[in-house]
């Protein structure tokens, strides 16, 4: 065989060598490190979770026989894990409109959502406005199958004229109607006027 065949078979078997050390002890390392890796992720994906899964920028609407429409929206929330139709919501906003074309509006930090009756049981810094009428409460129980809402805990109800605070507010949802009421029937309702140029 020709020495300069033999060089060159020589050559390339030293660069073959060369690659292969360098793939053995450096590439083949990193590789086997990224599916230990990738498996490990696998592993955690499959195990069970212990926290609730939670939902973000939930939407639900809803429209009943009469053509009353209702709509809740939260930024996130989770399944109950005793009740599976209900869905524990934070920050959460909610429109009612009303055939006669009237909305009412209602916000707090927390609620429970019924998917099954739509009631909707809403807790902390609730607010509840239609017209020129606002309540704020610490609690409020929706009620769309008997179309009323029954405010409580620290409720105070204010209009352009008046600014009331009592213990239970009863909103009819159908005419717009409220029933106030104390659970100390010694303790008046507090009442505040507001005298706009003169006038009660």
């Amino acid at each position: 065989m020709d020495k300069k065949v033999l060089t060159q078979y020589a050559i390339l078997l030293i660069i073959v060598f060369l690659i292969s050390y360098v793939y053995l002890n450096y590439f083949k390392e990193s590789v086997e490190e990224v599916k230990e890796i990738s498996s490990d992720k696998k592993i955690e994906n499959n195990l069970p979770k212990t926290s609730k899964d939670i939902i973000t920028d939930l939407l639900y609407s809803s429209i009943d026989r009469e053509g009353n429409k209702y709509k809740i929206n939260s930024k996130e929330g989770v399944i109950d894990s005793e009740n599976r139709n209900v869905i524990i919501m934070q920050y959460v906003e909610a429109e009612i409109t009303l055939i006669n074309g009237e909305k009412i509006y209602i916000s707090s930090k927390k609620a429970r959502y019924n998917n099954d009756n739509f009631n909707t049981s809403f807790q902390g810094s609730v607010k509840m406005n239609y017209n020129y009428h606002f309540v704020n409460s610490e609690n409020l129980d929706l009620s769309l199958e008997n179309k009323e809402a029954k405010l409580y805990n620290q409720v105070v109800y204010e209009n352009k004229n008046s600014k009331l605070m009592v213990d239970v507010i009863f909103v009819d949802l159908l005419n717009m109607s409220t029933k106030l009421f104390m659970e100390n029937k010694n303790k008046n309702i507090l009442v505040k006027s507001v005298i706009n140029n003169g006038n009660n």
